[in-house]
């Protein structure tokens, strides 16, 4: 399953990607939820962090986001 993500500041885009793809079973095209950092500074504590690494790629999704005003993400499973 391929999923484009597209940036809430490119409708244009998000509409040209929804009619290409409609008839596509495997595709989905998705406007990007996020609206900013959910975690601030002042709310973390040094020393706490439990995870290693990101569990997402969130790193290249918002260079991608950021450059092209969206992004494909590659998903192993059905989406509902």
């Amino acid at each position: 399953m391929l999923i484009f993500v597209v940036a809430r500041s490119r409708l244009d885009r998000y509409e040209e990607l929804r009619r290409h793809f409609e008839d596509w079973r495997d595709v989905r095209v998705v406007l990007d939820r996020r609206e900013g950092e959910r975690r601030s500074a002042d709310r973390m504590v040094p020393g706490r962090e439990r995870r290693r690494f990101e569990r997402r790629h969130r790193l290249d999704v918002d260079h991608e986001m950021s450059k092209l005003g969206w992004c494909v993400v590659d998903s192993d499973g059905p989406i509902s």
